[in-house]
């Protein structure tokens, strides 16, 4: 019998990369100097106002917006055929190795550069390694992370009740919700909900991007119907509606003026291209790789890159030629990360915690 050919989506996984790129650019060119309390910013030691690159590069944090629909996508796939065991496996697997090899690192550079001393150091560094969904963490950009584990943690309970095939129904109900919230959020002047990590968790305030990426699934392995294209549709006004938000956050944090039709342009193109790519042959495996390594990209360029790059502006290099080298180096180490460390361990994994799933294999 002829060996199933397995499913590649490289569009995507080009697409993954982008959005990585997107927010480490978008936190070199802007955000390290347009918000100077910021962790990144402090890491730098202190760096000149960019305004001619922030001007091109200040939207680039829809790039995590990007991401939340990816993963409604993904995880919506690989699920389906999956156990509630295998399915957590798999996920404790893609998730923790990367945590436990990028957050010590960014709690040596803490040290460092004198953000952080030792008990502090050591306890953001458990609190992110045990995945704590509070802050703190040893660097801001693990808030993503308990956002996707409760997504996560919504699949495997479909799962391990045996209702995988309500999904559908269930992402409805989560992005019917998210929607109706961002609907109501200017009416109603729920500003300070905003910022809630509870509803962050709770997938109120990001249940709109992970719906779209289940709509996406289905309309791709399952049927294309009126119905289905009417919900992408609103989950993508209510997504729209939270970045519209989004843009008001950062407003308020940087204290100027940010436009709100470019970071709304880029989220509608990046899922119409998403969802394009869908129907190509893309399956040469260099996509894949490239896709794994945007998540130790995402975890290490924020702290770890931004001190580099504050050394590098101070011995006098350009900023934007500083950015390029950070960016090039930041790429080179998640590539090593994703390709030579992580693996080990998994592997590690397999032979301690999940030896008891390949011995009765």
């Amino acid at each position: 019998m002829a060996q199933q050919k397995k499913i590649t989506f490289g569009g995507v996984d080009i697409l993954r990369f982008l959005a990585a790129v997107m927010v480490m650019v978008y936190h070199y060119g802007f955000w390290v100097w347009a918000f100077p309390d910021g962790v990144s910013a402090r890491a730098t030691g202190g760096i000149p106002a960019q305004p001619a690159i922030g001007a091109w590069v200040e939207s680039g944090w829809v790039g995590v917006q990007i991401f939340f629909v990816i993963s409604g996508f993904v995880i919506a796939f690989s699920a389906e055929r999956s156990t509630p065991l295998r399915f957590f496996e798999a996920r404790v697997k893609r998730l923790a190795p990367a945590v436990w090899i990028c957050a010590p690192v960014t709690a040596v550079v803490l040290l460092i550069v004198g953000l952080s001393w030792p008990t502090d150091a050591v306890t953001r560094l458990v609190r992110t390694g045990l995945f704590v969904p509070y802050a703190p963490w040893v660097d801001s950009v693990y808030w993503t992370l308990g956002i996707e584990i409760a997504f996560y943690a919504i699949v495997w309970t479909l799962l391990r009740l045996g209702r995988f095939h309500q999904m559908e129904m269930v992402a409805i109900a989560i992005g019917l919700v998210s929607t109706l919230f961002w609907c109501l959020y200017y009416p109603l002047g729920w500003a300070d909900l905003a910022e809630t990590r509870t509803l962050d968790l709770l997938l109120v305030h990001h249940g709109v991007f992970f719906a779209t990426g289940v709509m996406l699934w289905l309309m791709r392995f399952k049927a294309v119907t009126t119905a289905r294209l009417a919900f992408c549709a609103l989950f993508l006004g209510g997504g729209v509606l939270q970045i519209a938000s989004s843009v008001d956050v950062h407003i308020l944090k940087v204290g100027q003026q940010m436009p709100f039709a470019p970071p709304i342009l880029i989220f509608l193109a990046a899922v119409g291209l998403m969802a394009w790519s869908l129907r190509l042959d893309l399956s040469w495996s260099g996509w894949r790789r490239i896709g794994l390594m945007t998540y130790p990209l995402y975890l290490l360029h924020d702290v770890v890159g931004a001190a580099l790059l504050g050394v590098l502006v101070r011995a006098g290099l350009p900023h934007l030629f500083s950015m390029v080298i950070v960016g090039a180096t930041m790429i080179a180490v998640s590539w090593l990360v994703a390709t030579e460390a992580e693996p080990r361990i998994r592997l590690l994994l397999d032979h301690t915690v999940f030896r008891y799933r390949l011995k009765a294999a």
